[in-house]
C-alpha cells in the first residue's frame, strides 16, 4: 500500500529513529485496537454501511468494488450483507448459530479483509502478541516540511515491525508485518500481517468508540468509506433469526500453516524458471495464497522475493497449483495460507533486447 511504503521509507531514513524492544508498545496497541473495534462487548448497537472502490484510478477495472452493510446488536447477534461483482452474501449470527445465503461459490479474500478491518482493525491473539513481542520499535517524530512555499506537517508515530516466517519444509522466507500508532492521538495509523491489513483515516467518535470512517487495504488497494454509522433503530421481525432457506454448507475460511497446506497439494510438473539478466540466480520467494472450496488458487498476494524479476513467473506457477479440497466437519472450506518456493535459473544465452 502506497502510504505504508512511504512511512516505512521515511522511517528507514529518519536519523532520530532508534530501535528498541517491543515491551511498551504492545499495551498501546491493545488500547488503540480496543477503542476502535466495533465488534466487542459494550459497543452500542449500530447500523453501518460502507462503499468499496479501488483507491487508484489505474485499478478502476480490477473489479474491486462493492458494499458492506451490518446491523449489529452484540458480538453474538448481528446481520451482515457483503457484495462485489460475482459474489453476494447475507450472514446472520444468532447465539451459537450461523446462517448464510451465498450467491457465488467464492468469498474473495480482498473483500473479507477489508470487511474485517471495518469491524476489527487488528485481530489480536496470543500468536500475534508473541510476534509483536519479537518486533523492533522505531520512533519518527513529526516534522514541518516546506514545499513550493506550503507547509506540510508529518505525524509523529511509533512503528513496530516484525517478520513472519514460512517454509515449504526445505527452505524458508520471511514476510514483513507492522503496526503504526499516531503518537498524538494514540490511534492506529496502519498495520498489516498474515491475513489482515488496513490504513485508518477520518476517525470520528461513536458512543465512546473512535471509528475510522475511511479504511484502505489490499493490493490492488481498495478503500472502504463508511457512509452510514448510526444507532440501530427498530428492525423487522426475524431480522436476526436464521431462516430455513440458508445454504446447507456455509462458506468458512481456515488459516493453516504452509506445511499443512502442502499435504493437499496435487502433483504438478512446473515449467523451468525463465532466464533472468538481473539479480540472484538462486533464492527463495513467498506470498499469501487464497484457495477456494474446490482446491483452486483464486488470489495471490504481494510476492516477497530474493529476485523480483521472477515474480511474474512465480505468480503464474502458484496460480497453476491445484489442491485436494480442504474439509472441516464434513464440509469443504476456503483456505488462506502461504506458499514458499525456491528458484534456480540462469542468465540468458543472448543479450536481452532493451
Amino acid at each position: 500500500m502506497r502510504r505504508i511504503l512511504f512511512f516505512m521509507f521515511a522511517l528507514s531514513l529518519a536519523v532520530s529513529c532508534s530501535a528498541a524492544h517491543a515491551d511498551g508498545i504492545v499495551k498501546r496497541v491493545q488500547k488503540a485496537v480496543a477503542i476502535s473495534t466495533l465488534d466487542r462487548p459494550g459497543t452500542h448497537p449500530f447500523h453501518l454501511k460502507a462503499m468499496l472502490a479501488p483507491s487508484l484510478d489505474r485499478d478502476k477495472d480490477s473489479g474491486r468494488t462493492g458494499l458492506v452493510e451490518i446491523w449489529w446488536k452484540s458480538p453474538t447477534e448481528w446481520r451482515r450483507e457483503v457484495s462485489c461483482p460475482g459474489f453476494h452474501q447475507v450472514q446472520i449470527i444468532s447465539g451459537g448459530q450461523t446462517w448464510q445465503k451465498n450467491d457465488g461459490d467464492y468469498f474473495p479474500n480482498w473483500l473479507r479483509e477489508i470487511t474485517d478491518a471495518l469491524m476489527l482493525p487488528v485481530p489480536l491473539s496470543a500468536d500475534l502478541y508473541k510476534q509483536m513481542d519479537s518486533g523492533e520499535v522505531k520512533q519518527l517524530p513529526g516534522r514541518t516540511l516546506v514545499r513550493n512555499g506550503q507547509e506540510t506537517h508529518t505525524i509523529g508515530m511509533t512503528h513496530l515491525s516484525w517478520t513472519i516466517l514460512s517454509s515449504n519444509g526445505e527452505v524458508q522466507k520471511g514476510m514483513g508485518a507492522s503496526i503504526a500508532l499516531n503518537d498524538q492521538t494514540g490511534l492506529l495509523l496502519y498495520g498489516g500481517g498474515f491475513g489482515w491489513s488496513g490504513e485508518f483515516h477520518d476517525y470520528q467518535e461513536f458512543h465512546k468508540r473512535q471509528v475510522a470512517r475511511t479504511v484502505s487495504g489490499g493490493s490492488p488497494e481498495v478503500t472502504a468509506k463508511i457512509i452510514i454509522l448510526e444507532d440501530l433503530h427498530a428492525v423487522q421481525n426475524g431480522w436476526f433469526t436464521a431462516g430455513a432457506d440458508g445454504d446447507p454448507y456455509s462458506i468458512q475460511i481456515e488459516f493453516p500453516d504452509e506445511l499443512d497446506l502442502r499435504k493437499n497439494l496435487l502433483p504438478q510438473d512446473p515449467t523451468p524458471w525463465p532466464p533472468t539478466k538481473d539479480g540472484p540466480l538462486e533464492g527463495v520467494l513467498t506470498t499469501e495464497v487464497s484457495i477456494d472450496r474446490t482446491g483452486a488458487v483464486r488470489e495471490t498476494g504481494t510476492i516477497v522475493s530474493d529476485n523480483q524479476s521472477l515474480n511474474d513467473a512465480a505468480r503464474t506457477r502458484i496460480e497453476a497449483m491445484r489442491f485436494k479440497p480442504f474439509v472441516l466437519n464434513g464440509a469443504p472450506v476456503q483456505v488462506l495460507s502461504r506458499i514458499t518456493l525456491a528458484f534456480k535459473t540462469v542468465r540468458p544465452d543472448t543479450p536481452v533486447a532493451q
